[in-house]
């Protein structure tokens, strides 16, 4: 631990340094454009960083023009996420060795399942979680989600994104107008600081989101067999039905059949018997 936050000190004094050389220069926006722009599928780049120490440095000392970092920085960005969904699209995520194991791989599942399941709150939110920018915009490239559907989501995310970054910078340099390197040194702090929490909080959102889709998708299967279990109550009670009118049918037929046989033997006994008596009396002596 105390090693890593050794070599992030030296890193965060290198960053500084470079800023305080670059913070007056004419080109200084260009930087903060491809920084943003590459930052879209090399996660690597410090653009946050840069853009957090540039507008703490106006915040401290009025150079250089903080809309001007703040629309190179959301420009930047939104080229970044395109490119990243085109190389998705071309060649897949699978190329970049980064993504294939740890927390890249961790957030290539994490965009699979966010774009399946919410695409714009992941779209909105992928951007403040590690390895999340390049993985969503790579693997919404390579699962073919709408590009007319990601782009416009991608526009929103990169200006809250680029306001964010410029206002953590801007807040933390008014602090310490008179010391611009220490300005700079508390504006990457609290941009880590920040990025730790809104990183927990994000992840316990998508969480809690997900159990509220697992409970909607139990009850819905359970309705669905509720539903089916009925219907097929209520077809076999119409089948039973059905064979039992039959059945009387066939009684009743069968009685119809028997009345009838009834009818046919009356009129045949009595002409039998009126034939009996004749026969009887003409044989009788007088």
């Amino acid at each position: 631990m105390g090693e890593l936050l050794d070599r992030l000190l030296s890193l965060t004094g290198v960053l500084e340094d470079w800023i305080l050389q670059i913070g007056e220069a004419w080109w200084v926006h260009l930087v903060v454009y491809a920084f943003a722009a590459l930052d879209g599928f090399f996660p690597t780049v410090p653009s946050e960083s840069t853009i957090v120490s540039l507008s703490s440095l106006w915040s401290s000392s009025g150079r250089p023009s903080i809309i001007l970092i703040g629309l190179a920085a959301w420009a930047g960005a939104f080229t970044g996420d395109n490119l990243g969904y085109l190389l998705g699209n071309k060649i897949g995520w699978e190329r970049f060795r980064f993504l294939r194991g740890g927390k890249g791989r961790r957030a290539v599942e994490a965009a699979e399942n966010g774009l399946r399941k919410r695409a714009l709150v992941f779209l909105m939110t992928a951007r403040y979680i590690p390895f999340g920018r390049t993985a969503v915009n790579l693997v919404a490239g390579a699962v073919h989600y709408p590009h007319r559907l990601f782009w416009p989501r991608s526009l929103l995310s990169t200006f809250v994104w680029a306001v964010y970054s410029c206002a953590i910078g801007a807040v933390a340099g008014a602090w310490f107008e008179n010391n611009h390197l220490l300005a700079i040194t508390v504006a990457l702090v609290a941009a880590i600081v920040m990025a730790l929490v809104v990183e927990r909080i994000i992840a316990a959102v998508h969480r809690w989101l997900d159990r509220r889709a697992e409970r909607r998708d139990a009850e819905r299967r359970d309705a669905e067999a509720d539903a089916e279990a009925g219907s097929a109550v209520e077809t076999g009670t119409g089948v039973g039905t059905g064979s039992a009118v039959g059945t009387g049918s066939a009684v009743g037929t069968g009685s119809a059949v028997g009345a009838g046989s009834a009818v046919g033997a009356g009129p045949g006994a009595d002409a039998e018997a009126d034939a009996a008596t004749t026969v009887h009396g003409e044989d009788s002596p007088a």
